[in-house]
């Protein structure tokens, strides 16, 4: 096994670890005190969510990808912007896929409920319920897909980027929209995705000479 790989099963099983952890032990505490905020901290973090959608840096990222693909005719460019769109994507896709296969109650349905957990005796898997569609955070899988990927092209940019990434994954648990241990799911989620399309990348730069260097 590759030194690099040893490190991505050791993160992975410490990840999955404080997953675990948190899902038993923080996540209601973790929840209950972020319900009992002040409003003003709420509403600020309701603002910093908005930067988690994924919507306007796949648009964004696919339209660089034209314009240097088309039009300036700069295949370096065109490849990073296709690898940033790619990464968003990805991440989106397993995300969404995670949250209909598990369908974790959210934490909206604990407090009106008193619901917590996986819906495992309803049988509701593949249910598309937004209260059952906890696990992972989407917004923290995009925003943690995004920096790390534009931390392979601009890595003095990397702790700027990773603050930004938290700001939004943490305003998920704030907000009383996820847990925070969908957070860390989402967190996971979105950087194995960049080194997942890290591998693929790389490998088509090798076959065409594509002039992409990560």
């Amino acid at each position: 096994m590759r030194i690099v790989d040893a490190r991505i099963a050791a993160a992975s099983a410490a990840v999955l670890l404080l997953i675990v952890l948190s899902y038993f032990f923080l996540d209601i505490p973790v929840s209950l005190y972020c319900k009992g905020l002040n409003k003003s901290i709420v509403d600020f973090f309701g603002i910093v969510t908005e930067f988690g959608i994924s919507t306007w840096y796949l648009v964004g990222s696919f339209a660089l990808f034209l314009f240097y693909r088309f039009f300036q005719r700069r295949p370096l460019y065109a490849h990073r912007a296709l690898f940033l769109f790619s990464s968003i994507a990805v991440s989106g896709i397993v995300s969404n896929t995670l949250k209909v296969l598990i369908g974790r109650y959210r934490p909206e349905m604990f407090f009106e409920r008193g619901l917590y957990g996986i819906n495992f005796f309803n049988f509701s898997f593949f249910n598309f319920s937004h209260g059952l569609t906890s696990f992972p955070s989407g917004h923290t899988a995009t925003t943690f897909s995004l920096a790390w990927a534009l931390s392979l092209f601009f890595p003095h940019t990397r702790v700027p980027l990773f603050c930004f990434a938290v700001m939004v994954g943490a305003s998920r648990v704030i907000i009383t929209s996820h847990y925070l241990s969908d957070a860390l799911g989402g967190a996971y989620v979105g950087i194995m995705s960049v080194l997942f399309l890290k591998e693929i990348f790389g490998s088509l730069d090798r076959k065409f000479s594509w002039g992409f260097k990560l």
